[in-house]
């Protein structure tokens, strides 16, 4: 019996062995471009980032930077393609619309090359603007888990739009500062600032599982007289990114330090490219 155990023993340190697989070369991974652009029909100007990873396993490290000798261009078939311009001084490039019109329901698509990087280029299309009767509910309330003593809920509640995936964010309109020459690079930090909900959890949610229903999410009420909100109603690329980035707890750096866990749908390449419309509401809140 003692004879078989150490026969076994010796031919699993065999196997165990025959799984190691040795490198003697030293890893050299080169740095990828991470482009960053959200198409937004209601503002008047496409603004795109564009900078290089910084991989961790390498020989030749690089420090993170935007990359300013670019040729960046957008295109809505594929096919002819229009330039965007950089602007040293942000350190962006950018396209008005009134040269190149953003479109809900339309698919556009971006490319980005540079020497020393390979060419990145992606799709999105953009979602349409729609009705969801957004609206802000205050009701009282007993006792709960969240006052001891009787108080009020607010509720934002909209439809969803049916028969298709739709992703909403809800950001607070009184916050916002908005400068495009200071547009940053996700929608979490677009000058405006994310909703939270009464528990905690940033605003930002999907309908799967809840195609034309109601959807509700209890605030904090804080008792203004004027409650300002801006929906986004975002395509399926802006919205796992941005979940992405709140998931991992992380923010831009993290996505240009090698290996990643962000949600990216740049091919060669990282970042994001896509899409949102929006729209402000303003409610009136009474509680007396």
């Amino acid at each position: 019996m003692n004879r078989l155990f150490f026969y076994l023993l010796f031919l699993l340190s065999i196997s165990l062995h025959s799984c190691i697989t040795y490198i003697d070369k030293e890893l050299d991974i080169k740095p990828k471009l991470v482009l960053h652009c959200y198409l937004v029909p209601q503002l008047d100007t496409t603004i795109l980032h564009l900078t290089n990873s910084a991989p961790l396993f390498t020989n030749n490290p690089r420090k993170i930077e935007p990359v300013a000798n670019a040729t960046v261009e957008i295109s809505d078939n594929n096919n002819q393609w229009v330039k965007l311009e950089y602007n040293s001084e942000h350190e962006i490039y950018f396209i008005p619309q009134a040269q190149f019109p953003i479109n809900e329901g339309k698919t556009y698509y971006i490319r980005a090359s540079a020497p020393g990087f390979e060419t990145v280029s992606a799709s999105c299309a953009v979602p349409y603007l729609r009705e969801v009767n957004l609206d802000f509910v205050v009701e009282e309330h007993g006792s709960d888990a969240h006052e001891p003593y009787p108080h009020f809920h607010g509720y934002l509640r909209w439809i969803d739009y049916p028969g298709e995936e739709n992703y909403y964010m809800f950001f607070d309109k009184s916050r916002m500062i908005y400068d495009y020459w200071t547009y940053t690079d996700t929608a979490s930090w677009y000058s405006w600032w994310l909703l939270w909900d009464a528990d905690g959890n940033p605003c930002i949610y999907s309908d799967k599982g809840q195609d034309g229903k109601k959807m509700s999410v209890l605030m904090m009420l804080g008792y203004p007289d004027i409650y300002e909100v801006t929906l986004f109603q975002t395509d399926r690329n802006c919205y796992l990114h941005e979940k992405s980035i709140i998931d991992y707890d992380s923010d831009l750096q993290s996505f240009m330090l090698e290996p990643i866990h962000l949600y990216s749908n740049i091919r060669n390449g990282y970042g994001v490219f896509g899409a949102f419309v929006m729209r402000d509401y303003v409610f009136e809140i009474d509680v007396e």
